[in-house]
């Protein structure tokens, strides 16, 4: 890489505000953060640590480095991107540290390689990225930052959402939202936005009671719409029960599939084929499995 960019680079601190002490969209105000013993040594520790990834990945991408890495593209890496990121999930739920440990590395190792391209193509920095994303958490943080009161999440999120407005100048506060975003997922930040502003149910009953309204209407038009707007109303009842429906859903994928396995297994020592299980035998061995695997 021609220019990459280090941690080491001086950012520049700005201390513009309007007049409510809020940092204005582009100039965040300077801040020290107090030096704390184990924090400080961490966090040069991290810079050294940096360092020597963007060095190694310079290398990799230089003339006589490694074929493999200088012939990759933003486009080529991208599917790469999202398998680390689906692997740190992964781990999270297996809570799996050591596992964790190495998929953060390896999603670290593609974005310094993000930012290591743009610089080839002289876009912006790896530095760059650093100093937006903390001139991001400033200005979206006037409550500790700044003079602006906020003493709830909820107070916190209407702020953010009413800064993001003001710093994207888009038409809609539903635009930001990624077209190839999960459906589920999109379906419950969809519901956290607009209930930023008002668009919500008062508690969790008025929710259940949407999702019974749901049911009843694909029991009457069984049809695709009928059937996504009734998914649509599980994603917003998980928000009141504070439940992550992709987590909750990809949990019940994976206690169905061990489940299913332990049958498998169990029929395969009995050399009994699964297409001759009856529908009682079906039923018989899955209450088996669930009780034999209770922490699944």
């Amino acid at each position: 890489m021609r220019v990459i960019g280090t941690l080491s680079e001086k950012l520049p601190k700005r201390e513009q505000k309007n007049g409510r002490g809020i940092p204005t969209p582009l100039s965040p105000p300077s801040f020290d953060i107090p030096p704390s013993g184990s924090y400080t040594t961490a966090m040069g520790k991290a810079g050294e640590a940096f360092e020597k990834l963007f060095e190694i990945l310079a290398k990799l991408r230089a003339p006589g480095g490694c074929p493999w890495d200088r012939e990759q593209t933003y486009k080529d890496i991208n599917p790469y991107l999202l398998e680390e990121a689906h692997e740190i999930v992964e781990s999270v739920d297996r809570r799996d540290f050591d596992g964790l440990k190495e998929e953060l590395g390896d999603l670290l190792i593609h974005i310094f390689f993000y930012a290591g391209l743009a610089a080839e193509d002289k876009k912006f920095s790896a530095a760059d990225v650093a100093q937006g994303a903390v001139e991001k958490l400033i200005r979206r943080h006037p409550h500790v930052f700044g003079d602006v009161k906020a003493s709830t999440t909820k107070e916190v999120l209407e702020n953010w959402e009413k800064i993001k407005q003001a710093e994207k100048k888009k038409g809609s506060m539903l635009e930001g939202l990624p077209k190839g975003m999960p459906a589920l997922v999109k379906a419950f930040r969809l519901g956290e936005k607009t209930s930023r502003v008002g668009l919500d149910w008062s508690d969790r009953n008025g929710v259940l009671n949407k999702v019974k309204e749901e049911l009843a209407e694909l029991e009457a038009e069984p049809n695709e719409q009928e059937y996504g707007d009734l998914l649509f109303s599980l994603a917003q009842l998980g928000r009141f029960l504070k439940i992550d429906p992709e987590t909750a859903l990809r949990k019940a994928c994976d206690r169905f599939t061990k489940r299913f396995q332990w049958i498998e297994n169990k029929c395969r020592q009995k050399n009994q084929p699964l297409q001759n299980l009856t529908a009682a035998e079906w039923d018989a061995l899955w209450e088996e499995a669930k009780q034999k695997n209770q922490k699944i």
